[in-house]
C-alpha cells in the first residue's frame, strides 16, 4: 500500500482514535507514544532529549535502521497540531505494516527521528508562542528558548539529509480563487536572493513529491508558501545548515474545524514523500509541480455573512457582505473581528450565512474591531 490513494482510502484503519479535536495535552500523545512503544516490539524507540522551559518532557521518536536520516518536527507553535496527529497515524501505521514488503523496504532505508510536539508549554496553553512569550520559529539564530536549543543541537548531533518542519497556517485559498488552500508547500531559501543548491533542490524535488501525493487526493488544492527569506526561522536555517527541509503548511477545509481532513492529507503526503525517498524517485519528480504551484491567496474568512442590512438611521440603509475573522495567524482571537464589507461574492467563508432579513445597527461594525456578530444574525446549525 504505498500508492496516495491507497493511503488515503485506508487512513482510518491507521488513525489514532485519541485525537477527535486539535486542542489535547501533551501528555495524551505522550500516552500514545508509549502505549505504542511497547506494541512495536523493539521497532520504536522513545527518549527524552530535554525539557520545556517549564519542564515538560521533549521527546524524540526513532524508527527505521536506514543510512538516510530524516528529521521531522511538529507543534514549535503550540496551536498548530493538525501534524502532530499525522505523525501519530504515521507511526501507527508504521509499526502496523512493518512486516510488507514496501514498509519493511522503507524502514530498512531510512531512519526516521520524529520531534512532535516541540513546544509543550504552548501546546498546554493551546497558544502559538512558548511560555517565554517568544515566537519559536524566529529563535533558530539567538537560541533564546531551550525547545530551539534543543532542535538545532539534534540537527547537528544527527545531520538528517532531510527534514520536515510541520506547521497550520492562517486561512488561505488557492491564489486569487475562492478555494481554499488544503496545503501549502515550500522549499525554504536559505539567501535572500533565493538561491538553489543541491540542498535546496533536493528539497524542491521532495516539495514536488509531496504535491503530486497530494493531487491525487484533492486536485486544484495544493499552494506554494511565500518564500521570502527569513534569516531567523528554522526551515531557511535548516537548509543552510545542509538539511534538505520543506515545509509542510496545513490548511483547511470546509466543514472540518477540527482539521481531520487535513491531518488524513498530511498522512497522504508525509508517508508518500517517505516512500520516495526510500526508493530515490524522489528525485525525478519534476520541479515544476512545485514551481507552478499557486500562491497562497487571502480570498477566505471564517464567517461571511451575506445581504445583511447596515441601519444608517433616518430611514437609510446599506445591503453587503461581512467578513469576520477568529485568527491571527493560525491562533484563535475571541471575539471575532470584523475585517471587511461590501461586495465579498469573491470570497469564500468557512462559514456562510445568508442574513437577509436582518440588520446591523450602523454603529456596531468597525473594521478591525471586535464585533460580536452572533447578536444579531444566528449561526446555522
Amino acid at each position: 500500500m504505498t500508492a496516495s490513494k491507497d493511503l488515503f482510502q485506508h487512513h482510518e484503519s491507521f488513525k489514532v482514535n485519541a485525537f477527535h479535536r486539535r486542542s489535547f495535552p501533551p501528555e495524551v500523545f505522550h500516552t500514545f507514544l508509549d502505549g505504542l512503544e511497547k506494541k512495536s516490539a523493539g521497532l520504536l524507540h522513545i527518549r527524552s532529549v530535554g525539557q520545556s522551559f517549564e519542564g515538560r518532557p521533549i521527546r524524540l521518536a526513532t524508527i527505521g535502521n536506514g543510512k538516510t536520516t530524516i528529521l521531522l518536527w511538529s507543534q514549535m507553535h503550540g496551536d498548530e497540531s493538525t501534524a502532530t496527529m499525522a505523525i501519530a497515524d504515521i507511526l501507527q501505521f508504521l509499526v502496523q505494516t512493518h512486516a510488507d514488503e514496501a514498509t519493511h523496504s522503507l524502514l530498512s532505508s531510512l531512519t526516521l527521528y520524529i520531534l512532535p510536539i516541540l513546544n509543550p508549554d504552548g501546546a498546554a496553553r493551546f497558544q502559538r508562542r512558548t511560555a517565554q512569550g517568544i515566537d519559536m520559529n524566529r529563535d533558530a539564530l539567538t537560541l533564546c528558548t531551550p525547545e530551539a536549543q534543543i532542535l538545532k543541537r539534534l540537527q547537528q548531533e544527527l545531520k538528517p539529509q532531510f527534514g520536515f518542519n510541520l506547521h497550520d497556517q492562517e486561512l488561505s485559498t488557492v491564489g486569487t480563487t475562492k478555494e481554499l488552500s488544503a496545503i501549502a508547500l515550500l522549499a525554504p531559501a536559505f539567501d535572500p536572493q533565493k538561491s538553489d543548491n543541491d540542498v535546496r533542490i533536493r528539497a524542491k524535488h521532495l516539495a514536488a513529491t509531496f504535491a503530486e501525493a497530494i493531487h491525487h487526493c484533492v486536485p486544484g488544492k495544493v499552494t506554494r508558501y511565500d518564500d521570502t527569506f527569513e534569516p531567523r526561522a528554522f526551515g531557511d536555517t535548516m537548509q543552510k545548515w545542509g538539511t534538505s527541509t520543506v515545509l509542510v503548511e496545513s490548511g483547511h477545509a470546509l466543514k472540518d474545524p477540527e482539521k481531520q481532513v487535513i491531518r488524513r492529507l498530511n498522512f497522504v503526503g508525509i508517508i508518500s514523500s517517505l516512500f520516495s525517498i526510500a526508493s530515490g524517485k524522489y528525485e525525478s519528480a519534476d520541479i515544476s509541480l512545485y514551481d507552478n504551484l499557486p500562491l497562497n491567496g487571502k480570498r477566505a474568512y471564517d464567517v461571511i455573512i451575506r445581504n445583511v442590512k447596515i441601519d444608517h438611521g433616518r430611514g437609510k440603509s446599506t445591503q453587503l457582505d461581512v467578513g469576520i475573522s477568529y485568527q491571527v495567524d493560525t491562533h484563535s482571537e475571541l471575539p471575532p473581528r470584523l475585517v471587511d464589507m461590501g461586495d465579498l461574492h469573491t470570497f469564500v467563508g468557512l462559514k456562510e450565512i445568508d442574513g437577509k432579513g436582518k440588520t446591523i445597527p450602523q454603529s456596531e461594525p468597525r473594521l478591525g474591531m471586535p464585533f460580536e456578530w452572533e447578536k444579531y444574525v444566528t449561526s446555522p446549525a
